[in-house]
């Protein structure tokens, strides 16, 4: 029997919180070649119009996600969730959040970008 998790998602927005992302997880994004994984990036993301949110479980940080609305889309990106809580379903959880956001919102396309060998996320994406 498998017990029921619930996320949080949280924008966060000042420097304090951001550097509580950050430091969730140094190596997030440290293989990808689309993000260099630093707060300052993190705050360039944020200029740049992105919105970063902290997904949590139970208290502890478990992923970042950042996303942005262009042009009647919805752009969504997010660290790999953090080690000790891969296996629980919290990557279909962040889809359905981004779902969930663009259906109130009224948007009607999601463009996920993940690095592309990630043949893990693109399934996920292909399946949502």
């Amino acid at each position: 029997m498998s017990e029921i998790v619930n996320l949080v998602f949280t924008e966060r927005k000042s420097s304090e919180e951001i550097n509580n992302i950050y430091n969730f997880n140094v190596r997030a994004f440290a293989d990808s070649q689309a993000f260099d994984w630093s707060e300052q990036n993190i705050k360039n993301e944020i200029k740049d119009g992105w919105q970063l949110y902290s997904v949590e479980c139970d208290g502890d940080i478990v992923a970042a996600v950042f996303m942005k609305e262009d042009d009647k889309q919805l752009l969504t990106k997010n660290t790999p969730i953090k080690m000790d809580y891969q296996g629980n379903g919290f990557s279909h959880m962040i889809k359905d959040f981004y779902e969930e956001y663009a259906a109130n919102n009224k948007i009607e396309t999601i463009i996920n970008f993940c690095p592309t060998d990630s043949f893990r996320m693109i399934a996920l994406n292909e399946r949502h």
